[in-house]
């Protein structure tokens, strides 16, 4: 199967794949294969791509940032899903040190859209509201920072208030 059309049409569909959306080459390959193309012409395809600049890990892991960002997912879940898409270590904190991302205030924008104004009004309400923005990918200390601690009287703390 690594005859000139085989090779023609695994380049067909990588172009197909890659004009979706960016992949990492670690889907890429994945795709490929599942597709039946060989291990060898799979690797001289992506080795082309690379060098073509048609595949980068580097732009995939910058546009999954923005996309994951944008609907309210933590620098932490991002960073699990770059790396078990096979992006590099070393690309992924990269990225996401050079993101212009404001990540306190992308935890505050998705607690207000899940939470709105509604008073936590016992320790199990803000710890299961905690546990949904760690789900998210939010660190404890930057939930803490931005909700803060329940029963804490810092300004951002959301308290059930008695009239």
């Amino acid at each position: 199967m690594n005859d000139d059309g085989s090779a023609g049409r695994a380049r067909h569909s990588a172009l197909r794949l890659l004009a979706r959306r960016e992949h990492s080459q670690y889907e890429l390959r994945r795709k490929l294969k599942a597709r039946g193309y060989g291990e060898r012409l799979v690797d001289e395809l992506l080795a082309e791509l690379i060098t073509e600049r048609l595949l980068s890990d580097t732009r995939y892991a910058e546009a999954m940032v923005t996309n994951r960002a944008s609907r309210g997912y933590g620098p932490l879940r991002i960073c699990m899903e770059l790396r078990d898409r096979g992006v590099a270590e070393g690309i992924v904190d990269k990225v996401l040190q050079e993101a212009e991302v404001d990540w306190d205030e992308r935890l505050r924008h998705t607690y207000d859209r899940k939470y709105g104004g509604i008073a936590v009004e016992s320790f199990k309400t803000w710890a299961s509201r905690a546990q949904f923005l760690n789900n998210r990918g939010f660190s404890v200390d930057a939930i803490r920072r931005v909700i803060g601690n329940y029963g804490a009287s810092t300004p951002n703390a959301r308290r059930a208030t008695k009239e």
